[in-house]
């Protein structure tokens, strides 16, 4: 996953190049834009379609691992906080590429602006589900990792017996 979603960044930072109407459509966009927008990249409709596909495709592949290692998670706890630790460092990268997309996406007017059927707006689209994916999969792998001290939850027991007991005294007196 890592691997190919580091072959897709210049891909992606070429098509969002040729989207843009000037090179510095957003403020936050990485410096690799303006570059590609300089050197006069232009890109057809169909190598974003497949560029679009191959985004969607990683998408996909996030949502299957993260449903996996949940899954794993159901049926042997200790393995798949064993596999979440080794797999950590890689989902984290996989997630700052993912991110880097999404800061080199042009202003909301502009997306908006498109033909909810374009190729564009599909480009668009794919790479925010690549985001969200990661972010799920980033979350999954934190939730098994993280541990937290034991607190004391301040509960007075002796209270709560009380409270137990009354109640089910008045149940009783109901039924």
């Amino acid at each position: 996953m890592k691997f190919k979603i580091q072959h897709l960044q210049a891909a992606v930072a070429l098509v969002l190049a040729s989207f843009q109407p000037q090179p510095n459509a957003a403020t936050c966009q990485p410096t690799i834009v303006e570059r590609v927008y300089e050197m006069g990249a232009r890109v057809n409709k169909t190598d974003i379609k497949e560029l679009t596909a191959a985004l969607n495709s990683l998408a996909g592949e996030l949502r299957g691992s993260r449903a996996e290692l949940s899954h794993y998670a159901d049926n042997d706890f200790e393995g798949a906080v064993r596999t979440a630790k080794e797999i950590r460092s890689q989902t984290i990268h996989v997630a700052g590429i993912a991110e880097s997309f999404v800061l080199m996406l042009p202003e909301k007017e502009i997306i908006m602006s498109y033909d909810k059927n374009s190729v564009e707006f599909a480009f668009v689209k794919a790479i925010k589900m690549v985001s969200i994916a990661t972010k799920s999969y980033l979350s999954l792998i934190d939730q098994l990792t993280r541990t937290t001290d034991v607190r004391d939850s301040g509960v007075n027991f002796i209270a709560m017996n009380h409270l137990l007991n009354t109640g089910n005294k008045a149940a009783d007196t109901w039924r």
